[in-house]
Order: structure tokens, then sequence, then C-alpha cells
């Protein structure tokens, strides 16, 4: 009897959690999901479309109010998506302006990345902390305070959500800041101007499932 009520409580554990796990996935019902959207923006994403907005329309500090946010949705479940863009030592394959990444270290909680950039004959390096939360599906990012970097700048985030069995809603933000010897084109290509085809590299990336890489990239 005993053996058969330890048995039976295990299962119900397993339930337990296995439906806590379930709920743990952020979806699009939550008020997270489409928030700062307006319904016009909205109806562009569930078409299909990238949406990219230059300022953000909900509420929040000022800080939060800098960023340049896009939104999109990806043809993959949300648990391949995450992995993808967890990834982020691979953004040189795909990304046109990032010449090269180097994944400096990776914990549990985040990894430390090399980014190397070259515009117009000019080099920039910078190192990245990213930041992993895997059950809310939330990256975010910003310079490494103890590597000499050539940016001012360099914050942002990817937040996931459940569409559904196939499908994800992708949130993004930026807030970039370049150095005052940085020419002012280069500072608009690096922030605003090239949002849209880094964007649209993401989109090709994670849709492919890992595979696209940009045209003339090499090993």
């Amino acid at each position: 009897m005993f053996s058969k009520f330890t048995k039976t409580f295990s299962l119900f554990l397993l339930s337990l959690f296995c439906a806590v796990s379930v709920y743990a996935v952020p979806t699009v019902d939550g008020p997270e999901a489409w928030k700062g959207l307006t319904p016009q923006q909205i109806k562009k994403v569930k078409s299909g479309e990238i949406v990219i907005m230059d300022q953000d329309t909900s509420e929040g500090d000022e800080e939060q109010k800098r960023y340049i946010r896009a939104a999109m949705i990806f043809d993959q479940p949300i648990d391949k998506a995450w992995k993808l863009v967890r990834k982020t030592e691979m953004q040189h394959r795909f990304l046109p302006d990032l010449e090269e990444c180097e994944l400096v270290e990776r914990t549990a909680e985040g990894d430390r990345v090399d980014f190397h950039v070259e515009i117009a004959m000019f080099d920039i390096d910078y190192r990245v902390r990213h930041h992993y939360d895997d059950e809310n599906c939330h990256l975010w990012w910003h310079l490494d305070p103890e590597h000499d970097n050539d940016m001012k700048r360099v914050d942002g985030f990817w937040k996931l959500y459940k569409l559904d069995d196939k499908r994800t809603l992708a949130r993004y933000g930026t807030n970039v800041e370049v150095m005052s010897f940085i020419p002012e084109f280069i500072m608009k290509r690096l922030t605003k101007s090239n949002l849209p085809v880094n964007m649209e590299a993401y989109y090709k990336y994670v849709q492919s499932g890992g595979t696209y890489t940009k045209p003339g990239f090499e090993e």
C-alpha cells in the first residue's frame, strides 16, 4: 500500500512540475507581449511584417524610451527560437557590418563576447555582457565595463513570447551611443539607419533554424 501511495504521489509531483513548466513559458496572452505597439502595428506584425519603432509609445522612464524597438514573428517554436537567439557569438555569420565575434566566457547566467565592426576604414571593437533568463526567454546585454571599448554604450534585449506551438513573437530593443571620435554617418549606421537590415538578417537566421549566413560569409 505504501508503495502504491509513493508511486501515486510521485506521479502527482511529476504532473505538477510539468504544468508549472508549461505555464512558465511566456505567451502572447501576457500584458507585456504587445506593450508599446499600436493596433495597426500589431496587425502588421501578425501579418508577417517586421515592425520597427523609433520611439516607444508605452509608459516607462526616459531611459527606456531611448530604445529603438522592433517586433516580429518567427515561424519557429519558442524553445528553438530561444536557443538560436541565445547563441550571441554567432551574430557575425549573418549581421552585415559585424566582421567578427569571439566568445570570451560563457556561464549558466550569461556570456561575454568581443565584437569587431569595420565601416568605411574604421575599426570598432567592444565587449558585451549578455545575461540569460531562460525561464522567461529574456536576453539582455550591456557593455563590459572592465573592457576598453570603442563604443560609449551598447544596451539591448530580446524577449520571446509563445504565439502557438509553431510560432514565436519576438520583441527587440537597442540603445547605442558611440564615442566622440566616430563620425556622424557611422553613428547613424550603427544606430537607426541599419536596424531594418539587421532585423531582416536576424529574421532570416531564426527562420532558417540557424543555417542562414550573409552573402560572402566564410568561416
